[in-house]
């Protein structure tokens, strides 16, 4: 486990700690008891406990990566922003997108292609499985479907299928929001862990 990630995590609970309970459920849309907050990730939810008197945040050893948890504490500490517009953006429009556009490409559009390109209904049928719906998006005849990453966090993953003479292309989009809850390096691991569990859902509910 790289260290970096521990010391995210500490500094994010850290931060959490001083925030009123009932702020952050009003502001983020998730759920707090008995010292746990609760939060709804693709439509599962999963457990955030505060534990923050053993500077190894490992201690709590939370069923999900270390990744999906900076994610949960970075969009509960955000202090609250405005709720989904329905006015979508690329991702090179947020905010210090530049220096990880590549990586985001890389990350959460080429796997979408590459998984559904040849066929994009797949990937309507698939984000349906996670609370996603049917969007229009873009130029017809485009396959796209949009999912609630997080409760004001929603991701537009959009397919062109390809034919004999294209390739099949996609795009990734966020909500004009999205930047008011997480930073530009964040929404790359948000949208590829995304991208990861449709793939991996597909996969396993077509395996020869």
């Amino acid at each position: 486990m790289k260290s970096g990630y521990n010391d995210a995590i500490y500094l994010a609970k850290k931060k959490l700690e001083f925030l009123s309970p009932e702020a952050v459920c009003k502001l983020c849309g998730v759920k707090f008891d008995d010292g746990i907050y609760t939060v709804k990730w693709m439509s599962k939810e999963y457990k955030v406990p505060l534990v923050y008197d053993d500077p190894d945040p490992n201690t709590s050893k939370p069923h999900y990566s270390q990744a999906l948890e900076i994610i949960f504490l970075h969009y509960l500490t955000s202090e609250g922003t405005k709720k989904p517009e329905g006015i979508l953006m690329s991702y090179r429009e947020i905010p210090g997108a530049a220096f990880y556009e590549p990586k985001f490409i890389q990350r959460a559009v080429d796997p979408i292609i590459k998984c559904f390109g040849k066929n994009p209904e797949k990937l309507i049928e698939t984000g349906e499985l996670f609370g996603g719906v049917k969007t229009t998006v873009g130029r017809s005849p485009a396959y796209s479907v949009k999912i609630d990453l997080l409760p004001y966090l929603p991701v537009s993953y959009i397919l062109w299928a390809g034919d004999d003479e294209m390739e099949p292309a996609g795009i990734t989009l966020f909500d004009k929001t999205a930047p008011g809850w997480l930073c530009a390096e964040d929404l790359v691991v948000a949208a590829s862990l995304g991208a990861y569990e449709l793939i991996g859902t597909y996969k396993k509910n077509n395996k020869s």
